[in-house]
């Protein structure tokens, strides 16, 4: 697998967002690395941590003028400065049970599904296909009518409009920043999208839309370390778990979502149940023997071509 592997030196996050407002620059500041509080025996480069991201992932992680910036890039900035080492970035893909012995990563960012390969951490963030209206009180509707939910076509949003409203609910879009255009000019009442991803949409275009309720349970993102790392383990806990109530990871949604979404306090919306014959449960079985199922995530607009190998000698924050 073609890796990214960007070496820089860890931000102290809150800290370097905050620059702009004491009027200070990124440039003239050089944040004092904190005393190293993991062995370099539980690492696999001395005093370095080195974090698998997908980078094929925005807001999360993807390429942007030849760096890999995002959400998690971000809070393992914040972890890297909080166990007192330099950072290295490694594309792992969505590969993360292999990560750890392919590509010698101590951590990997974003883990949803549980492995034996790997531990994982609280959650640090959650997502899931969340539902959009124009009106922050909206009521979300819960069985098919005249109304019409925009979705990136072939996506699991998509799937997930089809599933609890039908087809002749969804409107397909070329990707989410489409969709919300779409709700925005009133061409749809509604939009589904990744809930991570779509507050990313409204806050970098300016519409002004809320998540009304969710589609399926909210999916927790969390830190994955090597099962047997067990001091690595212990040192990633105690460091997230200072990120998120000192309010580190908040800062950090602040800056690429526009603030903190709890979405896990929105309703879920069930699925009406499937009435199945066994007629029926016998062509499913045969259709599914035959062809693949469609599980491709939302996207967003942006350049996420592959990267090679850079090294920067100093840290600064991505903006």
């Amino acid at each position: 697998m073609k890796r990214a592997s960007v070496l820089v030196l860890s931000l102290v996050v809150a800290l370097c967002l905050a620059l702009p407002l004491a009027g200070c620059s990124s440039s003239n500041y050089t944040p004092q690395l904190k005393e190293q509080s993991v062995n370099d025996s539980a690492l696999n480069s001395a005093g370095t941590l080195r974090v698998g991201i997908n980078a094929s992932n925005p807001p999360y992680a993807a390429q942007s003028n030849g760096s890999i910036v995002g959400i998690d890039v971000d809070i393992a900035a914040a972890l890297a400065d909080e166990l007192g080492l330099k950072l290295e970035l490694v594309d792992v893909g969505t590969a993360t049970d292999t990560a750890f012995e392919r590509e010698s990563v101590d951590i990997v960012m974003g883990v949803e599904e549980a492995n034996s390969a790997y531990w994982m951490s609280d959650e640090y963030m959650n997502s899931g296909i969340a539902l959009f209206s124009l009106t922050e009180d909206a009521e979300a509707p819960t069985a098919a009518g005249s109304f019409k939910v925009a979705a990136q076509s072939s996506s699991m949003s998509a799937w997930e409009v089809t599933d609890h409203y039908g087809e002749s609910c969804l409107e397909n879009a070329g990707d989410p920043t489409a969709a919300f255009e779409m709700l925005n000019t009133g061409s749809v009442n509604y939009v589904a999208a990744e809930s991570t991803i779509g507050q990313y949409v409204i806050h970098s275009s300016g519409i002004e839309a809320y998540p009304i309720a969710l589609l399926q349970d909210a999916t927790p993102r969390t830190v994955a370390v090597a099962a047997d790392n067990t001091e690595l383990q212990q040192a990633v806990s105690n460091a997230l778990s200072t990120l998120v109530s000192g309010g580190v990871v908040e800062v950090i949604e602040g800056k690429w979502l526009g603030g903190h979404v709890d979405i896990s306090s929105l309703t879920v919306i069930p699925a009406p149940a499937q009435e199945s014959t066994d007629e029926s449960s016998e062509d499913a079985s045969t259709t599914d023997s035959n062809t693949t199922s469609d599980t491709t995530s939302d996207t967003t607009s942006g350049d996420n071509s592959s990267s090679t190998s850079q090294s920067s000698g100093s840290n600064t924050a991505s903006e």
